[in-house]
């Protein structure tokens, strides 16, 4: 694979992913990787400003990615234009807030729900999270089956990305071990045995 082709076209970034990756203090991992594996990146309006907050470089790195025109931020607004996408974004939002009681707008799960909404409703077929769930209710609840369907990107998979793209094996390391730093020796083992053995 050539080093400027992207691994993801389009991908929407959810909050979880986006703070594992801003664990990060000796280099800048959003801004580094991101767009080197990402053509297009979109952030829902409600995570930028509601859950994206601490660190603050984490929140500065997509400002940076933003104003590179590397990244997006999109909310109901921006899907005005098209009515059956407004639509279906809407419909997403109701069935999804249906899974699971706890849901509830601006609080539980809300920017999960938004962002899934609103890739769906947009055809944008990949989802940054670490959710390990995820994948099974897009499965169960939205996916059928078609070119349509959203597939999860874990941070297992970034990491792998990473390694297919011959990036330095040290960064992927420090990645994954900032963002497992309670699970230290648990992502230390994994990184070492299953994901990038040397």
């Amino acid at each position: 694979m050539a080093m400027n082709e992207w691994i993801w076209k389009e991908a929407m970034l959810d909050t979880d992913f986006a703070l594992k990756l801003g664990e990060v203090n000796k280099f800048t991992a959003l801004e580094a990787y991101i767009p080197k594996m990402i053509q297009k990146l979109y952030i829902h309006r409600y995570v930028y400003e509601n859950e994206i907050l601490v660190p603050r470089s984490t929140k500065d790195q997509i400002d940076n990615l933003i104003s590179l025109d590397q990244a997006q931020i999109v909310d109901a607004e921006t899907l005005l234009y098209n009515s059956s996408r407004a639509f279906i974004y809407q419909q997403t939002i109701h069935q999804l807030e249906k899974t699971d009681s706890l849901t509830r707008p601006e609080g539980k799960n809300w920017g999960e729900v938004i962002s899934i909404a609103y890739a769906f409703a947009s055809g944008i077929p990949f989802l940054l999270s670490d959710e390990s769930d995820l994948q099974a209710l897009l499965d169960d609840e939205l996916n059928s089956g078609t070119d349509k369907d959203i597939q999860v990107v874990r941070l297992g998979d970034f990491i792998m990305g990473m390694k297919d793209k011959g990036f330095p094996r040290k960064d992927a390391y420090l990645i994954w071990c900032c963002a497992h730093r309670h699970h230290i020796e648990w992502a230390k083992n994994i990184f070492h045995k299953d994901m990038w053995v040397r």
